[in-house]
């Protein structure tokens, strides 16, 4: 069995966590309704959500960095030939203070790790530039962001050039030794960016029979080698609400949300 034991232990996150161990902000809605991306509905309602037309970021401003960041892919817009392009830069809808600058990732070792990848928007420029607001980043160690998490960025690229079309969900997670959720404990810049223990993504997907399948996966975010294929790091949704107190694609019917959602799925 791959690296995979810190699931073992059941993570005690039935209801939200108090505002002191687990900060929750006012909520700047509305909520985009009408919005593709957000078809299956918003996961939580917590941070302040920023639309940026081709995804949507829920983001922290106490640790400034995404609770996730949510879109909607299509194989058609896996098409694009926009070459890997964009600054990064700070998100100018946020405020001084409320989120990452530049120099925070300077000689700190982490990446900055997208969570709407660049690859996803080469539809068009301003899609793919939209990818590198720090907004739709978080720190990654070059172990995690360049080897595996780059893989299972393919591996949904494949999935969605394969099946047609899909709701991503990629987000941050802290969680301590014996799987509980914490705060976090690693923070890098002036303005305190926290590095997230892991990193988890959903993926509801719809092949052309209209059929719906669903993965989940959680890689840790560490600075050491990490084995296997993305693919063992696969959990139920069920098991990924829990860790997050999250409620992902709760728009979906009820029954088969709670099918698909209980185990995991078989083919990826």
């Amino acid at each position: 069995m791959i690296a995979v034991l810190f699931f073992a232990v059941a993570v005690r996150c039935n209801k939200p966590v108090p505002s002191k161990s687990k900060p929750v902000q006012k909520s700047s809605y509305p909520i985009f309704s009408d919005s593709l991306n957000l078809q299956y509905g918003i996961a939580s309602r917590r941070g302040t959500l920023l639309n940026k037309g081709y995804f949507i970021i829920n983001h922290n401003d106490t640790w400034k960095i995404p609770y996730w960041v949510a879109y909607y892919l299509t194989a058609q817009h896996l098409e694009g030939e926009t070459k890997r392009q964009g600054q990064f830069r700070p998100d100018p809808r946020l405020p001084v203070g409320a989120r990452a600058e530049l120099k925070d990732y300077e000689k700190s070792g982490y990446n900055r790790g997208h969570m709407a990848p660049a690859a996803d928007f080469k539809r068009s420029k301003d899609a793919m530039t939209a990818t590198f607001l720090l907004s739709n980043m978080s720190p990654q160690t070059p172990q995690l962001n360049q080897k595996i998490w780059q893989r299972l960025e393919d591996e949904v690229r494949d999935k969605v050039k394969t099946e047609g079309g899909a709701w991503i969900i990629t987000g941050n997670v802290f969680m301590s030794a014996d799987s509980h959720f914490t705060t976090p404990t690693t923070f890098i810049g002036f303005n305190k960016v926290a590095v997230p223990t892991h990193c988890f993504k959903c993926v509801l997907s719809t092949n052309k029979k209209s059929a719906f399948s669903v993965h989940a996966f959680l890689l840790p975010n560490r600075k050491t080698f990490i084995p296997g294929k993305p693919i063992d790091y696969s959990i139920t949704i069920d098991r990924l609400e829990q860790i997050t107190c999250y409620d992902f694609f709760p728009l979906l019917d009820d029954t088969l949300e709670d099918r698909l959602e209980s185990k995991k799925a078989t083919d990826w």
